[in-house]
């Protein structure tokens, strides 16, 4: 029994040794890669040359404003670090992420999703894993440890133990790190400037929307008071940016920002621009992006 014990203590220790070796590679080669957004940044681009500004948001950050088409008509310098599936907790993350990796930038452009003008749920978002090789650095550590609910803590950890990361993480950690060891310039569906667009085809039409529903809130979600402190310390200045929405229009009492930009209803009756009722489609990124233009440029002139 006691040699049976001891074959079990010594295989399981072995099984540890070399699933960390493979976690340690696995997260080396994601933080020298492109493949997410968190490493796109360390590695795309030079913290020596300041850029003008920089996009933060979730998926209608992502595909709502094309960096590329502001940079070409205002002659400025811009990245998109939205994040597909994240939440306003996750979107400050990469704002720290931006200032603590000696990135500088005079604007923020915060893209402010309806259910976060309020609050947002204290757990662990849902793409927060993409941060995971960077967990050596204290506020990701403390982001994770903070918002973490399991009991083996499996990424606040991950900086000693990333074994256990890495395999519940398997499909979105250790294959793309196996990926960006063969290519570590691939990029996970967004271009050299953090952009991406979902087609103005192939996707199943929503039904036309008759009415618009026209909504009357408040944004004083208090992570926003978070984020606008945190940028006066780096002199950074904070717009937000309400996306359109296919079948809302949002108008509000009070709002926690020196520079609201309010485009919820700007493509009102125009569903051939959108893919769904939140996400604007290809040619709904160029008009979105055309009427952002004009706004973002009567305030850098």
């Amino acid at each position: 029994m006691k040699k049976f014990i001891k074959k079990i203590i010594y295989f399981s220790a072995l099984a540890l040794l070399l699933g960390n070796i493979i976690g340690f590679s696995a997260s080396y080669f994601l933080r020298k890669s492109s493949f997410y957004k968190s490493a796109f940044l360390v590695n795309g681009f030079n913290p020596d040359k300041k850029l003008d500004y920089f996009v933060v948001g979730s998926s209608r950050g992502l595909t709502t404003i094309n960096t590329s088409l502001i940079d070409e008509k205002l002659k400025t310098n811009g990245v998109n670090l939205s994040m597909d599936d994240t939440d306003l907790k996750t979107q400050f993350l990469m704002v720290q992420h931006f200032f603590e990796s000696n990135f500088k930038a005079k604007y923020l452009i915060l893209v402010l999703d309806a259910n976060h003008f309020l609050n947002t749920p204290s757990k662990l978002g849902s793409n927060d894993y993409r941060f995971a090789p960077f967990v050596n650095r204290n506020y990701i550590k403390n982001h994770f440890k903070k918002y973490e609910n399991s009991t083996l803590n499996i990424l606040t950890n991950a900086n000693f133990n990333p074994f256990f990361a890495y395999s519940y993480y398997n499909l979105e950690l250790l294959l793309p790190a196996a990926l960006s060891a063969l290519k570590p310039q691939f990029r996970n569906k967004f271009d050299a400037y953090g952009n991406y667009s979902y087609p103005s085809s192939g996707h199943e039409k929503e039904k036309s929307i008759s009415k618009i529903k026209e909504i009357h809130t408040e944004i004083t979600n208090p992570i926003i008071k978070e984020i606008k402190n945190y940028l006066n310390e780096n002199n950074c200045e904070l717009i937000i940016y309400i996306a359109p929405y296919q079948s809302e229009k949002y108008t509000f009492n009070s709002m926690l920002g020196d520079f609201v930009i309010n485009h919820s209803a700007v493509l009102e009756n125009k569903d051939q621009f959108f893919y769904d009722r939140i996400h604007v489609n290809n040619k709904g990124r160029e008009q979105s992006t055309l009427f952002f233009i004009n706004n973002f440029k009567a305030l850098i002139n």
